[in-house]
């Protein structure tokens, strides 16, 4: 629309010269025959004043330009119909320079820069190669000269004694037989788990796989256990890993009776503790017993959760000897890899921003922005080397996990606060440009005091 009235007005601005023109030479030849100079154009000295500018007053508001050119203008408007290719160069060529600019002053090109580089990537190599000498390597399987016997004395004394130091705790709550035939809180602390019971099972058709039978069933998991081996202790019960479930008989051996569901083992759980209160802290206190007594044999206790998720993963790995105790250490060593790691991250940023001076550095920001990419790029390169190691030797367990993940989280913060850091410093850049344009702009207008 301002094209088309920009256009419009030259062609009567050049009429209207035109006409001047003939005028003039008009004039000029009427002057000549009389003899009248007429002054020349440098003779001529105009002022301006307020009188020749504009009301900021007269300005149109935005919602008034828009609805007058949508009433002139009735063609879709792409980008191309407002910039000509020297504007789209232009705002090509700004913006090259002005990203230019801002690798110039957030790049690490400097000597104080590169020797924070090289001692912050020395400082994480050192790192993941110490820990890997004292902590040892990831993925250690069970040492079964430190593990007992699942059938050991010391731990048949240690439940015993822990049963009965419960019983005598509570000696004066009464023993309060059921009268639904639900277990009794003294029942529940003296029983054997339900869920370490085989018998009977291929008969359901479940194959509970003998000795490795800890893998396949909730009660022997970690964490899940809690909620699932207490429930089975109260109802002799024996949940699966699929969460299908089976009623255990103690008539005879204890062997696999009958299907059940969860719903019906939780509801028995709740109507059994109204019942006597006492039988859910009986409960908690047998199952927290009965993995006490399971976690420190030779065939320890499954990684937690993995059963409910993948059966046979977690199958391989209790198989092969790596059970819950085997991934705590292995937790602890990549625990101290990312500490460790964070550490140095700290200090060395630290430093490096202590050696900030502001005539030399220009804007904290931007060198803040070094400082990130010391670190990061730091992390990465003994990341890189640390995998190259791994990879070299053909031995995974050697891998700085721990110091990955630092590196990953330094990568995706940093490259997103740098990113942001960019955009904003662009938009500073084009701001300056805009500021004279805009102060030419405004030296048309005139405000009312």
């Amino acid at each position: 629309m301002q094209e088309e009235q920009l256009k419009t007005l030259e062609e009567s601005i050049q009429t209207e010269t035109n006409e001047l023109l003939a005028i003039r030479k008009r004039i000029e030849i009427l002057a000549k025959k009389r003899g009248v100079e007429i002054p020349t154009d440098d003779k001529i000295t105009i002022t301006t004043n307020n009188e020749d500018k504009i009301d900021c007053c007269n300005i149109p508001s935005w919602e008034e330009c828009s609805d007058e050119a949508n009433r002139i203008i009735h063609k879709e408007i792409i980008i191309e119909d407002l910039l000509d290719k020297e504007e789209f160069q232009f705002c090509i060529d700004e913006v090259n320079r002005i990203e230019n600019e801002f690798s110039k002053k957030t790049g690490i090109s400097n000597k104080k820069d590169l020797s924070f580089l090289l001692v912050a990537t020395a400082l994480q190599t050192a790192r993941w190669l110490i820990i890997q000498e004292l902590c040892g390597d990831l993925g250690q399987t069970i040492d079964g000269d430190t593990r007992l016997d699942h059938d050991d004395k010391t731990i048949k004394d240690t439940t015993s004694r822990s049963n009965k130091a419960f019983q005598e705790h509570f000696e004066d709550h009464g023993h309060n037989p059921s009268q639904r035939s639900y277990k009794s809180w003294e029942q529940i602390i003296f029983s054997s788990a339900p869920y370490d019971t085989t018998v009977g099972a291929p008969a359901l058709g479940v194959n509970m796989e003998g000795r490795y039978h800890r893998y396949k069933t909730l009660g022997h998991d970690p964490m899940l256990g809690w909620i699932f081996g207490t429930a089975n202790f109260i109802t002799d019960t024996c949940t699966l890993s699929n969460f299908s479930s089976y009623r255990i008989s103690r008539v005879g051996t204890p062997h696999f009776a009958e299907p059940t569901n969860l719903a019906t083992i939780f509801y028995e759980v709740f109507d059994s503790v109204m019942e006597d209160w006492l039988r859910l802290p009986a409960g908690i206190f047998a199952q927290y017993v009965h993995l006490k007594s399971d976690v420190f044999t030779k065939l320890g206790l499954p990684v937690p959760l993995l059963e409910a998720f993948s059966e046979e993963l977690a199958g391989n790995l209790y198989k092969s000897q790596y059970d819950s105790l085997c991934l705590l250490k292995d937790l602890k060593i990549i625990g101290n890899q990312a500490a460790w790691s964070i550490l140095i991250n700290m200090v060395v940023g630290l430093i490096h921003g202590l050696l900030y001076n502001p005539q030399k550095d220009g804007d904290r920001k931007l060198y803040e922005a070094r400082t990130r990419k010391i670190l990061c790029i730091s992390n990465s390169l003994a990341s890189v080397g640390n995998i190259a190691y791994a990879i070299g030797t053909e031995d995974w367990k050697k891998l700085d996990a721990g110091g990955i993940m630092v590196t990953l989280y330094r990568l995706f913060s940093d490259i997103r606060f740098i990113t942001r850091l960019k955009k904003e410093f662009i938009s500073n850049e084009m701001d300056k440009v805009l500021e004279n344009e805009l102060k030419e702009i405004d030296s048309y207008f005139y405000k009312k005091s």
